[in-house]
């Protein structure tokens, strides 16, 4: 961290609960903050200036504007919207922030709803793909419990980045009375049933009968106390419909530091506005990169064509762009996830790939899925059907199922599809395609130094042999020796590890000693996926179907019969032997 004198200077300008937040956040991150004073020139070495969204923000813009003769770059100036307020660009802001004088360059200035900036940013960290398997046609199934500020923004933003699938996803709404639900979907939101598959049910119990299992579960606008105890009453509820979904828990209120061992594997705290006011989001921009890079790609291609790009409002520089086209361009990024998590592929540093390409199949598949996350986001903005385009009625005619579409316009699916490599390599990251190990053994290894050190040579002989390939462990969280392959092969091989779960997690952990526990909880903090599956037949048949390796730790492990097992197969011994059932 810099020394408090180098560090980065955010000035903030108006009052509310939100410039207090940010305020402490920032600080919390090492930045200087301080108030602006009335009628204080812009310091030339601040950074950001944050401000108020109330009754005086047009005087504090104008104001902010005279200060900036003086200045040799631009300023970005963030307006905070506060919870429940309303949304929008004021026209004053706008034509403030594109004036023709000699100052209008100088002024950056964006609008910030930071629940709707939480919500993207909680959904980046943790995907809706995080609790299932899209390649084997699971469905996500998310369950909000509350009606407040932030269970309605991660609503939306769930439609917008949930398409996995032609299918949509399903989405459980509890409150009490439900109605509020149906109520504001049907005032704010009429066309998002087409959107997702929508289950308005009660928050004391929900009504899951009919459902895919739980995947994932928000649970928030409550303080601690009535937010955890929700959250017991909805996990056990979840593990009596055989689901182990990650639940959230948002709140605002400081959570406790606790050990490991009192972790549940399923709950995990956060506070939604110190996620949107964090450094990353605020200062550097970090979930707006991709975005970014997406729509400096869109003007270079305009560029490329003969066009002039800043000659229409959707080409500006990104630091000039407004809102709703940022937005677009966001929800492009967001659901590039998405993409990857439907053709088993990952995301590396850009010099670990020489080259990425979909398979057509894979283009198709995703085509179809990309025309949803369009249409979807269309439905949310009020668009509907119209046989012409007509932007004052929000009619489009493309807003019509991907079958139905002109070869031309699924053309345009594809190739939004096919750019996805080369837009990740614009910001420094590659595709390669996973290598799904899966690894089972029959019991505890007596001699543990010897197991490690087989591993380790099985785990340099995968890498040697498939360089191109993003490694992935899947593994029964309740084999101990199977733990131990997937910890070694995510801390020195990078390897990403699914859990495959073949029981309820609290099931699972109660049948533990406490060491085990322990051992367990590490695994599931590292996990890129878990995996709900029925039980152990089933957990078997996603190895022999999913897998293309499989790792036997031990001669009773490789003499197990699966009824369709991977055709390449590596055994290893008690003492540490390995042999390789194809060329390595």
């Amino acid at each position: 961290m810099l020394p408090w004198r180098l560090a980065p200077l955010v000035l903030l300008d108006g009052e509310g609960p939100s410039l207090a937040t940010a305020r402490a956040v920032l600080r919390a991150d090492g930045l200087r903050v301080r108030e602006r004073r009335r009628g204080e020139r812009i310091p030339r070495h601040a950074q950001l200036l944050l401000l108020a969204a109330d009754a005086r923000l047009p005087r504090r813009l104008a104001q902010v504007r005279a200060s900036l003769a003086a200045r040799r770059r631009p300023l970005r100036v963030v307006v905070l919207h506060e919870p429940d307020a309303v949304q929008g660009e004021s026209e004053h802001a706008s034509s403030l922030a594109t004036g023709a004088d000699a100052t209008a360059g100088m002024l950056r200035l964006e609008w910030m709803d930071p629940l709707r900036t939480a919500a993207r940013v909680m959904f980046a960290r943790w995907p809706l793909h995080r609790g299932m398997d899209p390649p084997a046609g699971q469905v996500a199934h998310l369950l909000i419990a509350g009606f407040g500020s932030f269970a309605r923004a991660s609503f939306l933003h769930a439609l917008r980045i949930g398409q996995y699938a032609q299918d949509p996803p399903v989405v459980t709404l509890a409150a009490d009375p439900p109605a509020a639900w149906r109520e504001w979907i049907a005032s704010r939101h009429p066309q998002a049933h087409a959107c997702a598959r929508l289950r308005c049910t009660a928050l004391s119990m929900p009504d899951l009968r009919g459902a895919p299992p739980l995947t994932m579960m928000i649970i928030g606008d409550a303080d601690t106390a009535v937010t955890l105890t929700r959250a017991r009453a909805l996990r056990a509820h979840a593990a009596a419909q055989g689901a182990s979904p990650l639940v959230l828990l948002a709140t605002e209120d400081t959570w406790p530091q606790g050990r490991l061992a009192d972790w549940d594997g399923q709950c995990v705290p956060l506070q939604p506005l110190r996620l949107a006011y964090s450094r990353e989001v605020l200062l550097e921009g970090r979930d707006d990169a991709l975005a970014a890079v997406i729509h400096e790609h869109y003007r270079d291609t305009s560029a490329a064509q003969g066009r002039d790009p800043a000659a229409a409002p959707s080409g500006l520089p990104w630091a000039q762009l407004a809102g709703s086209y940022k937005d677009a361009n966001r929800h492009q990024a967001d659901h590039l996830w998405a993409k990857l998590a439907v053709t088993d592929c990952r995301a590396v540093p850009e010099e670990m790939v020489e080259s990425f390409a979909f398979a057509p199949t894979e283009v198709e598949r995703l085509a179809i899925i990309e025309h949803r996350r369009w249409a979807v986001e269309r439905w949310l903005d009020g668009w509907t059907y119209g046989p012409e385009r007509d932007n004052a009625r929000k009619r489009h005619p493309q807003l019509i199922p991907y079958a139905e579409l002109s070869a031309a316009m699924q053309d345009l699916d594809r190739f939004a599809v096919r750019l996805v490599p080369a837009l990740l390599a614009r910001s420094g990251r590659g595709v390669v395609r996973r290598l799904i190990v899966g690894v089972r053994s029959a019991g505890v290894h007596a001699d543990r130094r010897g197991l490690r050190r087989g591993v380790r040579a099985v785990l340099r002989g995968l890498v040697a042999r498939y360089p191109d390939r993003g490694l992935t462990l899947a593994v029964d969280p309740t084999d101990a020796a199977a733990r131990l392959v997937a910890t070694q092969a995510a801390a020195h091989h990078g390897a990403a590890v699914f859990v495959l779960f073949a029981a309820p997690l609290p099931r699972l952990l109660a049948a533990q000693s406490a060491a085990d526990q322990r051992d367990l909880l590490r695994l599931l903090s590292i996990a890129e996926r878990r995996i709900q599956l029925p039980d152990q037949p089933a957990l078997a048949s996603w190895v022999g179907h999913r897998a293309e390796i499989l790792l036997a730790l031990d001669d009773a492990a490789a003499g197990v019969a699966d009824s369709d097992p991977p055709a390449k197969r590596v055994y290893l011994s008690a003492a540490g032997v390995a042999s390789w059932n194809f060329a390595y």
